[in-house]
């Protein structure tokens, strides 16, 4: 009798996992190489991991079984540029694209951020993250592979991706603020919420991507109407002084 009870209970167990949807964790390790990094000077290099000081950063995860790249661009990103994911997602499922999966805040540890909510909206962060802490992969089957990449913003730009979209403006932001994309990490292994403990999408191993760079942008400083006049004036005063001689 016990021996039937615990052969229906695993069986159960299986059958739940197989029905489910895979699982992820987000967050940065320990290891230096996995960190997430700031530079202070537009399009310059990293100058030291991201402040000790919970929420000044914050993190979204996207997911996709389809993709490998984003816009043909595989590697970590950061600054002003085309390919950022949020302007990139494809056909709205992770088989035909990249779908938002959650967030992450930064923790009062140098360069590194935990999961904080799960979220499939941009203007939102109010699901809260499974028993194990980990996320949901929508269109995701538990025990399976998946393909991931994060992006990464000062929190000043705002707390959800939506803010970030808005502030982004096509590279054209109206105050300054850090905005970065890790390198897609393609195949990582999913948990399923019973017996296969989820892993994280930043790391070393296979299918994980390494910590990167948020790099600044400033806003393009536009000339005021004045000194676009003065400009116009000294190009006259050029040609007037050709025609004399």
């Amino acid at each position: 009798m016990k021996k039937l009870i615990v052969t229906t209970i695993a069986a159960s167990a299986i059958a739940i996992s197989a029905m489910s949807q895979g699982t992820v964790n987000f967050a940065t390790g320990a290891t230096a190489s996995n960190r997430i990094s700031t530079n202070s000077v537009v399009g310059g290099g990293a100058t030291g991991a991201t402040a000790a000081t919970a929420s000044l950063y914050y993190y979204a995860l996207f997911a996709s079984t389809s993709q490998t790249t984003v816009n043909g661009q595989s590697a970590a990103v950061n600054g002003t540029t085309a390919n950022y994911v949020f302007n990139n997602r494809g056909g709205g499922t992770t088989a035909t694209g990249w779908v938002l999966v959650g967030f992450g805040a930064n923790q009062a540890s140098l360069g590194r951020f935990g999961p904080i909510s799960q979220g499939t909206t941009d203007a939102t962060q109010t699901s809260t993250l499974n028993g194990d802490g980990s996320l949901t992969v929508q269109g995701t089957t538990a025990g399976g592979t998946a393909n991931f990449v994060s992006i990464g913003w000062s929190a000043n730009i705002g707390s959800t991706l939506a803010a970030l979209v808005a502030w982004y403006n096509n590279g054209n932001p109206a105050t300054a603020g850090w905005v970065g994309q890790s390198a897609v990490g393609v195949g990582l292994s999913l948990g399923d919420g019973v017996s296969l403990p989820a892993t994280s999408s930043m790391g070393s191993g296979t299918g994980q991507a390494p910590g990167y760079v948020l790099g600044l942008i400033t806003p393009v400083a536009v000339p005021e109407p004045a000194t676009m006049v003065l400009a116009g004036l000294g190009g006259l005063s050029l040609l007037a002084l050709r025609r004399k001689k």
